[in-house]
């Protein structure tokens, strides 16, 4: 990645290049909208400064068809259906990396200035490895479905979930959740932290599990996923139904 001859410097470039041909550089623009998470369709335009249209829909729908990035859509809770509000974020986890380490430094490593310091010590590091762990969980639902002991012929509905803020309901955005035909809906947590997680999570959880707008038949269970370890005082608040160590699938 940080080796001017190294097969990922370029890949990108190359990928955009063969892929999209002259309007390469428009698709630059709208991937790089979303190197720092999700957002919507409106979010996308002002971001990029241009009216809504159908032009960027047209984009936006080449992206997801060439695997680059993936439109999440929320759902109804009360009958399972899918909701016309949705949100884009980048599927591709090399992509989101070239975005943020690589092209930024790309003069420097192509001086061959640039020396591979450690990429912790990068700015906003944690946060876009919390991103990218989202990803690779999202990438493997099945497995999580699998872990949480769900029938997968069970499952109503999955995905990221959010509620935009209302006079009768306040925002929340969950990173994965799941509803199955039995009323209840598995509320995922995705935490990436280079240390074990703290028991701050519980009430952060709490929070978000109370803003969701639920209908009241429906019970929900709270699931933890983590990769670097959780710390006692997590386990021993027993507030999880399940908490998953996300490392020993890797």
């Amino acid at each position: 990645c940080f080796d001017r001859s190294g097969l990922l410097f370029d890949e990108f470039a190359h990928i955009f290049t063969d892929i999209f041909s002259k309007r390469n550089q428009i698709y630059k623009r709208v991937v790089q909208c979303l190197a720092d998470g999700y957002h919507d369709h409106e979010s996308i335009c002002k971001k990029l400064k241009i009216e809504k249209g159908g032009v960027l829909s047209d984009y936006l729908d080449e992206l997801v068809l060439s695997g680059f990035i993936r439109r999440d859509y929320t759902w109804h809770l009360k009958d399972g259906r899918i909701s016309k509000l949705s949100r884009y974020r980048i599927s591709d986890n090399y992509l989101r990396f070239y975005l943020n380490y690589i092209a930024p430094n790309k003069e420097k490593i192509e001086k061959g200035r640039f020396e591979g310091k450690s990429l912790t010590s990068m700015p906003g590091w944690e946060g876009i490895m919390g991103l990218q762990f989202k990803n690779l969980v999202l990438n493997n639902r099945n497995k999580v479905i699998e872990l949480l002991q769900v029938n997968p012929n069970d499952v109503i509905y999955d995905n990221p979930f959010f509620q935009n803020k209302t006079i009768r309901q306040e925002g929340c955005q969950i990173d994965y959740m799941i509803q199955t035909r039995f009323d209840t809906i598995y509320v995922c947590e995705v935490k990436f932290s280079k240390q074990p997680i703290k028991i701050s999570v519980v009430s952060e959880m709490r929070e978000k599990i109370q803003r969701l707008k639920v209908p009241r038949h429906i019970s929900r269970r709270p699931v933890l996923i983590h990769v670097n370890g959780i710390v006692e005082s997590v386990l021993d608040s027993e507030y999880f139904s399940h908490i998953i160590d996300f490392s020993q699938l890797l």
